[in-house]
């Protein structure tokens, strides 16, 4: 009798073993002291998504200090044991956080790793350039002087030179997001792994998701809508070039100093000269610069043209006080829509 007694516990035990695996296994959200997922977030536009999908059901961290640039960034020993201790590290991919990795190669097994940029379509720099070429000032001209072209082949290898050393060389744009169409893409991965691992708030996280959408979707239309109106529809960038997604996006004409979104190395008076020219002929009334940039050569553009220097921020990171201030991808993105109207007057 005591065996079979034993041995009914020893079955009910069994059974409650195999049934708490498999409740986790379905539902692997860690029980933390305040009962939300915790997730860990590379750049602003990841942790305003996981914000305002997660609500109060979620903490989520910003592991970008503000104020600071993503290409230089470097993770601390402090980062791998926030990641490690989440339910959830998100990035967006090799291309702007190549540091990334290094911290994803040490990342326990039970942490859902989420990269944004297989998402969508990356485009491909070199492509690109090639592509708008016609709009861009960094190709030899059968224009320019023998002097010129000297001058130009030399900083061309010193400008790709730069680049490489340190480490902020792209052969894709990493910017998704200034794309809104691929910013509501990356709400529907977030919104999806959210779902997954915490099926108990499925509902609460798709009706935030689908509220976040329609605004992204509303600014959509805004810009779309300003560029459609606008009989001059060029725009002129004197600073770090990051925007690939959204003049493609729009189909918006434009001019760059500069190839990559790094100011290594400045470009050199004949790009300039180019730009100067564009704006010039084009009636250009704006010249736009990267935040967190000291905008010099905006500043030597808008001299030259009488332009009026305006920030097109990537929205890639925000300061203290914009995040103090409450700040969000949709907020900077209506600021950058205001600029784009001056521009496009």
């Amino acid at each position: 009798m005591k065996k079979n007694i034993s041995f009914i516990i020893l079955l009910i035990l069994i059974f409650s073993i195999i049934t708490a695996v498999i409740i986790n296994i379905k539902n692997p959200k860690r029980k933390n002291n305040d009962g939300k997922i915790e997730v860990v977030a590379t750049l602003f536009p990841q942790y305003d998504f996981v914000k305002q999908i997660g609500g109060d059901k979620v903490n989520v961290t910003l592991l970008l200090p503000p104020g600071s640039e993503s290409h230089t960034y470097e993770p601390t020993p402090q980062d791998m044991v926030l990641i490690n201790e989440s339910d959830m590290f998100i990035y967006t991919g090799e291309e702007m956080e190549p540091w990334a990795e290094n911290l994803i190669s040490g990342v326990k097994k039970d942490i859902n790793v989420l990269d944004l940029s297989k998402t969508v379509k990356l485009i491909n720099v070199e492509e690109f350039e090639k592509e708008h070429e016609e709009h861009t000032n960094h190709k030899d001209s059968e224009e320019h002087s023998d002097d010129e072209h000297e001058h130009e082949h030399e900083h061309e290898h010193e400008h790709n030179h730069t680049h490489t050393e340190d480490g902020h060389n792209h052969t894709y744009d990493p910017h998704i997001w200034l794309n809104p169409q691929y910013a509501i893409k990356m709400v529907e991965s977030i919104e999806n792994e959210l779902c997954r691992i915490d099926p108990e708030n499925a509902s609460y996280y798709k009706k935030n998701a689908q509220n976040y959408i329609s605004q992204i979707s509303k600014l959509d239309e805004e810009i779309e809508n300003t560029v459609n109106n606008s009989s001059n529809p060029k725009i002129a960038f004197g600073g770090a070039f990051a925007y690939a997604y959204f003049v493609e996006r729009y189909n918006l004409d434009f001019i760059s100093a500069y190839e990559t979104c790094g100011e290594s190395a400045e470009p050199s008076t004949v790009q300039v000269k180019e730009v100067i020219d564009y704006i010039n002929e084009n009636k250009i009334p704006v010249i736009f610069y990267k935040e967190y940039t000291t905008g010099n050569i905006a500043k030597t553009i808008s001299e030259a043209t009488g332009t009026k220097m305006l920030v097109f921020n990537t929205v890639h990171n925000v300061s203290k006080d914009e995040m103090n201030n409450g700040a969000t991808y949709v907020s900077i993105m209506k600021d950058n829509l205001e600029n784009l109207k001056q521009a496009l007057k």
